[in-house]
């Protein structure tokens, strides 16, 4: 988990009763960390395309 400080929180509210929930609460946190890494990266790549810098001159 890249949230360190919540990692952290979760960590002070996990016990034997809600372990196995707080478990899927942070990997269902790291996908979509994950998800949304994916998306910068993509929309990234589309901006910084020369494909999209050449698309005014190109109309």
């Amino acid at each position: 988990m890249r949230n360190i400080w919540l990692a952290e929180q979760l960590a002070k509210i996990s016990d034997d009763n809600n372990q196995s929930i707080i478990e899927e609460a942070v990997k269902y946190i790291e996908q979509l960390e994950d998800d949304n890494e994916s998306l910068q990266i993509a929309l990234e790549g589309n901006i910084w395309s020369p494909k999209k810098w050449n698309e005014k001159a190109e109309k």
